[in-house]
């Protein structure tokens, strides 16, 4: 039997909260940006559609977390899948390692956590 921790997986830590999408660099010439804008400042580059990835990978990171929540933990899996096709890194693996411990498939999890 799986115990709940007593905080909400919809509602976390601030620290958790704290996420790099405020700052946002061009990525075709590095340039950063004071906020989201539609193009580069710099070398005018469309930013439109890196902020709808990021704004589908945001939403699809919290449909997890509430998935996760309910325990309905095939459907987070999916979500967190989403998220790693979305945005690859070591926050997508840590997410889809805890969907695929608690769908109980364990060598997955494990692989998962180690690339993280």
């Amino acid at each position: 039997m799986i115990t709940r921790p007593a905080m909400s997986l919809s509602n976390p830590p601030q620290a958790w909260a704290s996420r790099p999408f405020d700052e946002m660099r061009c990525p075709t010439c590095g340039a950063r940006q004071g906020g989201w804008v539609d193009a580069c400042r710099r070398c005018k580059s469309d930013l439109r559609l890196l902020r709808a990835a990021l704004a589908a990978y945001e939403q699809n990171w919290r449909s997890a977390l509430t998935a996760l929540d309910d325990e309905r933990y095939d459907e987070a899996a999916a979500h967190a899948r989403r998220c790693l096709e979305l945005r690859p890194g070591a926050e997508s693996r840590r997410l889809l390692a805890v969907c695929q411990l608690l769908r109980g498939d364990w060598t997955e999890a494990v692989e998962l956590a180690r690339m993280a």
